[in-house]
């Protein structure tokens, strides 16, 4: 894994159906679910577009009611600094994570809120 070295690089969320309210995002998009080992799936913009990205997600059979983006230098942001990661995937060669290891279960939750109010002042980016 290699650290996403620039700090302002979009980093693209797919956001499901469920985790969307009155056209914005809830927290539990920018939270790793369970499954996930503590890691936010994201896609690098360097790599790929929000409409591509979206694209690629819902072929596999996955759902995305909207693409959101955060980025590594707000994922940074203090308190509760976590970092960006470029993790191709077979079937995803753009793909990235925010990892969340490291912070309590509260502290994520705390992060994820953050991450959601970026993502929100950002507006919506595809469809």
């Amino acid at each position: 894994m290699t650290k996403i070295d620039d700090p302002n690089e979009i980093q693209f969320r797919q956001v499901n159906p469920n985790w969307v309210q009155d056209d914005v995002p809830t927290r539990q998009a920018f939270i790793p679910t369970t499954k996930d080992e503590g890691k936010l799936s994201l896609d690098r913009s360097a790599t790929t577009t929000a409409q591509q990205a979206h694209n690629d997600f819902t072929a596999l059979g996955l759902r995305s009611e909207a693409v959101f983006a955060i980025t590594p230098a707000e994922c940074s942001e203090e308190p509760d600094s976590i970092e960006c990661y470029e993790s191709p995937l077979e079937n995803n060669p753009h793909h990235s994570h925010a990892d969340f290891n490291g912070l309590t279960k509260s502290r994520r939750k705390k992060k994820s809120f953050e991450l959601r109010r970026h993502a929100i002042a950002r507006g919506k980016l595809h469809p």
